[in-house]
């Protein structure tokens, strides 16, 4: 290619191309600052580049017909991947304020952490962004590779350690299935165009028994790793080891940043089925098989988290279970199922991350994360309780908190799938459909439970020591930018609006 071609190429991937320069600048800045200022100066310049690549998913939105001018089609340019870009990108800035709050990390070169972070995020856009098989494939694979040293960035703290292994275990069994999945899909349909390959399953689907039977086999083996990324049951084995032995940084990152990319995925796959023109894959209950694997998802996560006396372990469980109700998106094939899916993603952005902050916060000042070492936090440092509740509360899907209209917005969907089925006679379907929302009400109200442990035990339970608190006004204003958004966005038509214009 000559160089004006080249450049044509790269005007869309821009916020991609910012964060590959980010990386190796971020480890040569590494190399010059002595590591007392490694944290402050790694973790600046990760956060303006990342700003910057936010910038350019805003001013290059998702243009469709461009695919053809970016890397042979390999990287496409619709409005999910510009959302996702856009909800990656905002994960990672958040990340990098982590950092410069977290103490975990505090007497370790931080080049290198900022790297894998970036690099996890590059992985993860290209992810999303794919039309093609070894580009997905690559992009899932970056991701994964940076997660897992992510993972075990405590080089001398033996659950760290022990999380990284489990990750890398799981991790690589998980992949080596969906690869074999995958080979599948290339083999019976002979591109390696998502778009195409997913036309090719549909009429797979309408063939005889057998054809119908590989289009199913193809599709368990590539959720098998999907659901590791999003962390579904029966693949859900890695999380809590994961979330509790990680620096609390890292779990927050994959919290959200590493189940979007995953949902980011399984959508990309399964795009043009929410089109409004194309059939749904029904021929062999594909509706069935999400609604099933919706409720055991969360109601696992849910009752397990009951249980949990470590803080990061119950968020995992509850992360769980998070993934459960975004699954009940994909038991409706419409645009509208879309819609919920990508505002739930969302809103579930600010609420985690808001969680984690005020649990960064209290890790930093107790030196745990288990629930008893927060007894009586609330009267010592009441704005971070304040913040740590609304987040818990819209976590739970309770108004007035985003996390009420993410959440009434999946119930919605499938309840009026349910009415549907009803209105063409299909009783059975439409009675599943009924039980899925049940399942996803009476699951919010299990979590009300656990979440409110943490509540209580901040305000109602007396501490053990006299350990100082105090706030100062990073932990506030930190508390506030996540806190805030989860009350604002209950008011969520401007977002709806944004995210139907993605989904059109």
């Amino acid at each position: 290619m000559t160089f004006s071609e080249i450049l044509v190429q790269l005007r869309g991937v821009y916020p991609e191309l910012v964060l590959s320069i980010l990386i190796c600048a971020v480890i040569g800045l590494d190399m010059l600052v002595p590591l007392r200022l490694s944290r402050v100066a790694c973790g600046l310049l990760s956060l303006a580049g990342t700003s910057l690549a936010l910038l350019f998913a805003f001013v290059e939105p998702g243009r469709p017909g461009m695919e053809a001018l970016t890397f042979g089609a390999a990287v496409t340019h619709d409005r999910i991947a510009a959302f996702f870009r856009i909800l990656l990108l905002l994960g990672a800035s958040a990340s990098f304020l982590f950092l410069l709050r977290s103490d975990e990390t505090v007497g370790y070169r931080q080049g290198e952490y900022c790297a894998l972070i970036l690099g996890a995020v590059l992985g993860a856009c290209f992810l999303v962004s794919s039309d093609n098989l070894v580009l997905f494939v690559v992009g899932l694979e970056t991701l994964s590779l940076c997660s897992y040293v992510l993972a075990g960035f405590l080089k001398h703290e033996r659950l760290s350690a022990e999380a990284s292994l489990k990750y890398v275990i799981y991790g690589g069994v998980a992949s080596g299935v969906m690869l074999f999945g995958l080979s599948y899909f290339y083999g019976l349909t002979g591109t390696l165009s998502i778009e195409a390959c997913a036309r090719a399953l549909l009429a797979l689907d309408a063939g005889g028994p057998s054809m119908r039977l590989a289009a199913a086999m193809i599709l368990l083996l590539i959720l098998a790793g999907v659901g590791f990324k999003i962390a579904m049951v029966p693949f859900h084995f890695w999380c809590p080891d994961i979330y509790q032995g990680a620096p609390t940084p890292v779990t927050a990152f994959l919290a959200v940043v590493s189940k979007g990319a995953g949902f980011g995925a399984l959508l990309r796959l399964l795009s043009p089925f929410f089109a409004a023109s194309t059939p749904a894959l029904t021929t062999f209950d594909v509706p069935v098989l999400f609604g099933c694997l919706a409720v055991v998802t969360m109601t696992f996560g849910n009752l397990v988290a009951i249980r949990q006396g470590d803080v990061k372990r119950l968020l995992a469980y509850s992360s769980i279970a998070h993934a459960g109700y975004l699954l009940l998106g994909f038991t409706v094939a419409a645009p509208v199922a879309l819609e919920a899916i990508l505002f739930y993603l969302f809103v579930y952005l600010f609420m985690t991350f808001g969680a984690f902050w005020v649990v960064v916060v209290l890790v930093n000042r107790l030196g745990s994360s288990s629930i008893d070492a927060f007894r009586g936090t609330a009267a010592k440092a009441p704005f971070l309780f304040a913040a740590l509740f609304v987040c818990l509360i819209s976590l739970t899907g309770i108004p007035p908190t985003a996390g009420f209209a993410g959440k009434f917005m999946l119930f919605k969907l499938v309840v009026g799938a349910g009415i549907d089925q009803m209105a063409a006679g299909a009783r059975p379907l439409a009675a599943f459909y009924f039980f899925l929302a049940l399942a996803g009400v009476l699951n919010s109200a299990i979590s009300l439970y656990y979440y409110m442990r943490i509540a209580r035990a901040m305000v109602f339970d007396k501490s053990e020591g006299e350990t100082p608190m105090g706030e100062d006004f990073f932990d506030r204003a930190g508390a506030a930018v996540f806190a805030l958004p989860t009350l604002a966005l209950l008011y969520f038509t401007p977002v709806l609006d944004l995210i139907r214009w993605t989904a059109r």
